[in-house]
């Protein structure tokens, strides 16, 4: 928890620092995100790479690379997940959003044994964001995913401090069935 208060203070710091304007809120940008989760006393770190790309005013598609500890275990060694989506967005005004997406994911994961899974799966988003001001966000979603056969829930909350018109960085309380964590984002809109 030391990290999730030094993190929040660092981003909270940055956004007041700058007279920094929220971009519209859409789906076009890259994204950097680091987790730590915790299960069962031990900590895991993990790291994604993805972009979300418009297509027109209420559909978007989105793509990532990175750990596969949420379709799985967080414990098992070299998990890799590659995710590909499409989405669909209401705008509900100026300052809310609201999206449903389906992803297609394939998962790798190596077991505690040494034997090698893989498995292609699918997930849900819906996800809800709501700017309450020009330069903080509040992000919210819930997802549901079949990877390996596991059935498995997730809940994403927490805010994204605009620094300037490109740059945006959040700090999200992430939690999966059996195990939470923290997860700190930055994204770069075009």
């Amino acid at each position: 928890m030391r990290i999730a208060s030094a993190a929040y203070a660092v981003l909270a710091g940055l956004a007041l620092a700058g007279d920094a304007r929220a971009e519209p809120l859409n789906y076009d940008y890259a994204y950097l995100s680091h987790q730590q989760v915790h299960v069962n006393g031990e900590s895991f770190r993990n790291s994604t790479l993805g972009a979300y790309y418009e297509l027109g005013k209420h559909l978007h598609v989105f793509g990532s690379y990175g750990d596969a500890g949420a379709y799985g275990n967080p414990a098992w060694k070299n998990s890799r997940a590659l995710r590909a989506g499409l989405g669909a967005r209401i705008n509900l005004g100026d300052d809310t959003l609201v999206a449903l997406e389906g992803a297609v994911v394939r998962a790798r994961f190596d077991r505690p044994t040494g034997e090698r899974v893989e498995d292609t799966g699918v997930a849900a988003i819906a996800e809800i964001r709501h700017r309450f001001l020009p330069w903080l966000e509040g992000i919210a979603s819930v997802s549901r995913s079949d990877v390996l056969g596991r059935h498995s829930g997730e809940f994403v909350a927490g805010p994204v401090f605009h620094v300037n018109d490109l740059l945006a960085l959040g700090v999200l309380y992430r939690r999966n069935e059996g195990h939470s964590g923290v997860e700190v984002t930055a994204r770069w809109y075009y």
